[in-house]
């Protein structure tokens, strides 16, 4: 997908940025980044650097020659500010900081702007402490705003030919992420509370995710007639469905149903479901329209032979190591198969020709 081809991106990465250069990579943008320092690569820098290539920013007067010819600044600098860059006319300056130009600067990693954002709050088992995203969500969704902004100003640029700036939040855009609960307690007061494996609507609580013979599945018991009618029908044709075969699913509603009622149905379910792999349950979704979806383990989903057949991985080579890891690559299905990927060496800023060139 080359929608950005020949556009030229400057990235200071410091966390907070790097996911969003990655998809203005994947959109066909030369992003040049510029690192601190290069020690061994953590797994992250890995995903979210390959396609890019990297500067130490070990010379300022030539990290801010870069920023004279980027159409569009990713500016990470969220310990303070190394790099005084001088942004061109026409250019896009993202500025991103962990919790806004007004906050002065402060020490914040994933786990404490996940932590402040209020997600941790709402996640985990209800006597059990908060828990943390796998990965670092709080730095992916950061990145994700970055790269909509920068898009959103090019799209103005083309029609005005005008540069433009904005300052981005990591902790706002963790906490935006979080919108249920945000509306939840501006329209009603209500504070949102930890409810594990529990999705409540109305006066009752229905189970999100099954265990089955080799794994789990994600299914839930909601107000949707024919749906309802589809899992019981086969559970029937097994002799299996028990009291769920006399419900009149057209005239009643889950949201209503006393908590006690639900458990008991969602017992047979269990049962049911304890009996059958992944593969019988997904396809019987997908032939009788129950919508349950199987949960994938991370080998499934580097096996996938879907994901395989949509060119999802690329081979990613590190420069310095030579080992070749398949990573997550295109956010659009490319014509034939995508090529393979660099990590590159970091080189210092001093040593970098210029755009275009190495």
């Amino acid at each position: 997908m080359n929608m950005l081809h020949g556009l030229k991106v400057l990235e200071i990465a410091d966390g907070l940025v790097d996911f969003g250069g990655r998809m203005l990579v994947e959109l066909g943008a030369e992003v040049v980044t510029v690192v601190e320092d290069a020690p061994r690569p953590h797994a992250r820098d890995l995903a979210w650097h390959h396609g890019k290539t990297r500067l130490l920013g070990d010379d300022v007067a030539a990290v801010a020659r870069l920023a004279q010819g980027a159409d569009v600044i990713l500016d990470g600098q969220r310990n303070g500010c190394r790099f005084d860059l001088k942004v061109p006319e026409g250019c896009i300056h993202i500025r991103v900081s962990s919790f806004g130009p007004e906050v002065p600067a402060r020490p914040a990693t994933d786990l404490t702007l996940m932590a402040m954002s209020g997600l941790m709050h709402i996640t985990g088992e209800p006597d059990r402490p908060p828990l943390r995203f796998p990965g670092e969500q709080a730095y992916a969704l950061t990145g994700i705003q970055a790269a909509t902004a920068a898009l959103m100003a090019l799209y103005a640029r083309r029609r005005d030919g005008a540069g433009q700036g904005a300052d981005l939040s990591a902790l706002q855009s963790a906490t935006l992420s979080n919108y249920r609960e945000a509306i939840m307690y501006e329209w009603t007061d209500r504070i949102g509370r930890r409810r594990g494996n529990m999705l409540v609507r109305g006066k009752s609580g229905v189970r999100q995710v099954w265990p089955c013979r080799d794994g789990f599945v994600t299914w839930s018991m909601i107000d949707n007639p024919g749906m309802m009618r589809a899992v019981v029908s086969v559970m029937e044709d097994a002799g299996e469905a028990g009291e769920l075969a006399e419900v009149d699913w057209d005239n009643m509603l889950v949201a209503d149903t006393p908590q006690e009622t639900i458990d008991r149905w969602q017992a047979i379910v269990a049962d049911f479901f304890a009996g059958r792999s992944k593969a019988e349950l997904g396809e019987l979704s997908l032939k009788r329209g129950w919508g349950l979806s199987t949960i994938s383990d991370p080998q499934e989903v580097r096996d996938s032979e879907q994901l395989k057949a949509r060119n999802l991985f690329v081979p990613v080579e590190d420069e310095e190591t030579g080992a070749v890891t398949p990573l997550p690559g295109p956010l659009f299905h490319p014509v034939g198969a995508a090529p393979r990927r660099r990590f590159a060496r970091a080189i210092p800023a001093s040593s970098f020709a210029g755009w275009g060139r190495r």
